[in-house]
């Protein structure tokens, strides 16, 4: 199988890690490393990834602050000292941010009323047509603002201008309110995370009148990672927690604690992916 090409650059980082990033200052003493704010969408849930991170960093102090994903991406804009766990990364969010990779993740998918399904265009492979789906204006659709869908939902995203019948929240946690929007029937359709039916199954919510539906020209994982801010703390920041996190132990950790994300089905389909991902995680991707 052929692999995206932001994987493909992933795997080749250790050749392109510093040149890419700027770096040509190699007797450059890094900043003090003291504290890290670990920014999420609730301070008080666990992280796996942030907590095998902070257990392996004694020396750092370490403090949680809730946040949603507009304001996070607002303070590693400003060169705050705080980083983002399980971000998506993008060639866009690149260019204001350094990341270390943790995670495979499914593509997003569509989230529609059944009785809603005859009026979403999909393909002949069952897949939607989000573009004419929002063009056509005809049902209402909803997703999270700061949250990133992989680089094609968001290209997207970003070209609508005044559109009544595509709302855009902020969201204090992680989806929880944007999914309440379909089941009170204040939207007909969401742009969702893989797996959203089960997150909204698990908070006692009646699934059965919603159907998850794969979206054209993003058939393909997205690559989750720690963002933090492009500056020299930043890149300390994330050659820190990149070391953590380049191990066999560290890969295995990552991969475990996701492995719930994916269905049977899109396991199969991304194992090839999944498998070349992880065996790159296990080593460190920046260079001393």
């Amino acid at each position: 199988m052929k692999l995206p090409a932001l994987l493909l650059a992933l795997f080749a980082w250790p050749l392109t890690a510093l040149a890419s990033q700027g770096i040509s200052q190699p007797d450059a003493q890094p900043p003090a490393l003291e504290r890290i704010i670990w920014m999420k969408a609730d301070a008080k849930a666990i992280n796996p990834a942030t907590a095998y991170i902070v257990e392996r960093l004694p020396a750092i102090q370490h403090e949680y602050l809730s946040v949603n994903a507009l304001r996070s991406w607002q303070m590693i804009e400003r060169g705050e000292h705080a980083c983002r766990p399980v971000t998506v990364r993008t060639a866009q969010r690149e260019e204001r941010a350094y990341f270390a990779d943790t995670h495979l993740a499914p593509p997003a998918e569509l989230l529609v009323r059944r009785d809603k399904l005859a009026l979403v265009p999909r393909n002949s492979a069952g897949e939607v047509d989000l573009e004419l789906l929002i063009n056509k204006g005809s049902l209402r659709g909803a997703y999270a603002r700061g949250r990133s869908y992989g680089e094609a939902i968001d290209r997207l995203l970003a070209s609508q201008g005044q559109n009544k019948q595509l709302a855009d929240y902020s969201m204090a946690g992680y989806g929880s309110r944007l999914q309440d929007m379909l089941a009170r029937d204040r939207a007909d359709y969401l742009i969702e995370s893989n797996g959203a039916l089960a997150q909204m199954s698990a908070r006692n919510i009646d699934v059965k009148p919603f159907l998850d539906l794969p979206i054209q020209g993003a058939s393909e994982p997205l690559v989750l990672g720690i963002a933090c801010p492009r500056t020299a703390w930043g890149l300390a920041a994330v050659k820190a927690i990149d070391q953590v996190l380049g191990t066999p132990a560290g890969a295995a950790h990552m991969r475990k604690s996701s492995a719930s994300w994916f269905s049977g089905a899109a396991l199969e389909r991304l194992k090839p992916q999944i498998e070349q991902f992880y065996l790159r995680r296990s080593k460190p991707h920046y260079s001393e």
